[in-house]
């Protein structure tokens, strides 16, 4: 298989993208107003479609689920005891040393070292490789993977800052800012939609494919477009560890669970290593902004591990495929 066939027109698109705004052709009031589109409207159509359609009655398994986030589990608690243990008493990026929280900041951290960018990457990756055949194992695993690693950083994040302030932790507005997420209500009503095996309407779902047609060239394209906005400044040999875990320990990880502990098929092992193996998704700096723990850091890990993506995830194609 043409392994550079199959990547060349992902990072020409996105690419293209980090031209138009690096030369501002595209200003990032433009821009905004495109990433509005795209991931309030466009991917949310093309996830609710994909995944009310998507055929799982093969495919879901506790061992499935397992081969995948025990290895991102493990990841993230590396990292964060990582962060915790040699920066606690480091304020990085917060001019307030007050505002500097251990282990709200670790968490910030550990999502950067874990949590894949599997929509924009691992899925135009995983279809350019192999086919639709792959839509229903990559949905089954980003069916939870945000809402997973999202509320687990917020629940930490939450409750450090709970310990340090008279605020108490809120569990159920926790649960609804973890949910107000138009990826995940498009995926979980999507899976709804399915269990229930209810058909939709050809009306409803021409529209629905029409609007999802260009969601994943446009998620490529504003992944490059916003690369130009962040720069890898400091905390180089943070940023670095936190860049390796990504690209190499996650993957490796998930292939020995998934080859050797849980027996998966091939099939199956291909697609979760590849998306394992996707850098680190642009959503934790959002994240990250939002708690104001380990901004740069998270910034300059979904560069870092972007940019080396374009040479890791080759390799790990040519070592499963």
């Amino acid at each position: 298989m043409n392994i550079l066939a199959i990547i060349s027109p992902l990072i020409v698109v996105a690419l293209l993208g980090f031209i138009c705004t690096k030369t501002q052709w595209l200003s990032k009031e433009q821009l905004n107003a495109l990433s509005k589109f795209t991931f309030s409207i466009s991917i949310p159509a093309f996830l609710f479609y994909q995944m009310a359609k998507a055929d799982f009655s093969e495919q879901v398994s506790p061992q499935l689920f397992a081969a995948f986030y025990l290895p991102v589990l493990t990841c993230y608690f590396i990292a964060w005891l990582i962060s915790y243990f040699f920066y606690r008493n480091k304020p990085l990026f917060n001019s307030d040393a007050a505002a500097f929280n251990s282990s709200a900041a670790s968490a910030v951290y550990a999502l950067s070292a874990s949590y894949s960018n599997t929509i924009i990457v691992g899925l135009p990756v995983l279809l350019a490789a192999m086919g639709e055949q792959v839509v229903g194992i990559i949905f089954l695993i980003v069916t939870f993977h945000s809402a997973m690693l999202f509320a687990l950083t917020s629940a930490i994040a939450a409750i450090a800052n709970s310990k340090n302030s008279a605020q108490k932790f809120n569990g159920l507005k926790f649960v609804k800012q973890t949910l107000n997420n138009p990826l995940i209500i498009s995926i979980l009503s999507g899976l709804l939609i399915n269990l229930l095996g209810i058909t939709l309407p050809d009306f409803l779902q021409d529209s629905l494919a029409l609007i999802s047609k260009p969601a994943i060239a446009l998620a490529l394209f504003i992944l490059g477009a916003s690369l130009a906005f962040y720069q890898v400044r400091q905390e180089l040999t943070f940023i670095g560890i936190a860049s390796f875990i990504k690209l190499m320990l996650l993957p490796a990880l998930v292939f020995v669970t998934a080859q050797y502990i849980f027996n998966l098929e091939a099939f199956i092992v291909t697609v979760l290593v590849m998306l394992s193996a996707c850098p680190t998704g642009v959503n934790a700096s959002l994240i990250a902004a939002t708690h104001q723990q380990h901004q740069q850091t998270v910034a300059g890990t979904v560069v870092l591990s972007t940019l080396i993506s374009i040479v890791t995830i080759p390799l790990w194609l040519s070592f499963i495929l």
